[in-house]
């Protein structure tokens, strides 16, 4: 009797289990049973954390190299300082991009760390780097725009490129600041593991989340996104038109004779940055009309992101012989002392 008492008060579900529904109908009638919230499928798996740290690795040593390389050739008496200032900005910032994922991945959820001044700051730091990386990709494909389409008005100009700096920074600050507000440590009862604190929004009420959503959006994402996809085809129709001009090629300005290589390699990183930043704008943009989005296209989204934080040192390596010329003139030193250290270690041999 107390038997047949005990499954019938059960229920049709195992709260205390570790498997869960797999349709939204079941699943929702799961949690209304239990009383919990079933965990999201967007909880880190080993490898994802493994493939993260892995990023931020090659993300800081690579941003890192490209950084101290630039400034190497800019104190040399190298043209183009102003342009090194903003790929070196846009180092820092896809630098800050791995190193402030992965803080967040730590104490986002499940944490100790998971308190809401941490939340605000990580959280907001989170966007503020994505979208400086946005900003100051604009600014790279601005210059070189000015320095094709109009080489003989362009003139390399220090306090322009600073300033397009700042706004960079500002501008992605001002339009991420509801992150740093909203975001706060709250509680929520998961099935199967308990109480959990975790960081989520806590919008006041009655403000209209997707309009502030796509907002955010569209001036971090989606409006870069169309500036730099317009700036660089006409980048491209300006080198096509000029290419067979004798004309051009003789009144042009001796600085500008390598500027092919320079733009290439702009036009690549904002092509990489381009293909990485789609999927995650989507991802965004899907979420904010409340679109249920699959596990994996989240999980592709996300780190198509992170891979495009790790690109600049590759681009600049593979494509630049006067960056690898730096590189090997920076580590020669180190080259040197090794080779001399073996030669000891032979003769004491």
């Amino acid at each position: 009797m107390n038997t047949t008492m005990n499954s019938s008060a059960q229920g049709p579900y195992n709260c205390e289990g570790s498997t869960f529904p797999e349709s939204d109908k079941e699943r929702r009638a799961f949690e209304q049973f239990c009383g919990c919230i079933i965990p999201p499928d967007t909880w880190h798996s080993v490898v994802e954390v493994v493939l993260s740290k892995l990023l931020l690795i090659i993300s800081v040593l690579g941003n890192l190299l490209v950084i101290i390389v630039l400034q190497r050739m800019k104190r040399s008496g190298d043209h183009s300082g102003a342009m090194k200032l903003l790929i070196q900005n846009l180092c820092v910032a896809d630098m800050a991009v791995c190193i402030i994922y992965n803080i967040y991945e730590f104490v986002g959820i499940d944490s100790k760390a998971s308190i809401t001044p941490v939340c605000k700051l990580i959280g907001g730091l989170s966007w503020t780097t994505l979208s400086a990386s946005s900003c100051l990709i604009c600014c790279v494909t601005a210059e070189r725009y000015l320095a094709v389409v109009k080489p003989f008005d362009f003139d390399v100009n220090t306090r322009r490129t600073v300033l397009m700096v700042v706004f960079s920074w500002y501008y992605s600050l001002i339009f991420t600041l509801p992150d740093f507000y909203f975001l706060t440590r709250q509680e929520a009862r998961f099935c199967g593991r308990g109480i959990i604190p975790f960081c989520s929004y806590d919008y006041i009420q009655g403000t209209d989340i997707t309009v502030m959503l796509l907002m955010t959006l569209s001036a971090t994402f989606l409006v870069p996104l169309i500036f730099i996809l317009a700036a660089n085809i006409a980048v491209v129709r300006s080198l096509l038109q000029s290419q067979g001009s004798r004309l051009f090629r003789k009144f042009r300005r001796p600085n500008d004779q390598g500027r092919g290589g320079v733009v290439f390699i702009v036009l690549l990183l904002t092509a990489i940055f381009v293909l990485c930043s789609v999927p995650f704008a989507t991802y965004l943009l899907l979420i904010a009309v409340s679109v249920t989005v699959p596990k994996e296209f989240a999980i592709v989204a996300y780190y198509l992101m992170l891979v495009n934080s790790t690109a600049n040192a590759f681009v600049y390596s593979f494509f630049s012989s006067v960056f690898r010329r730096n590189c090997m003139e920076l580590f020669s030193p180190v080259f040197m002392y090794f080779r001399s250290l073996l030669r000891r270690a032979r003769l004491n041999l």
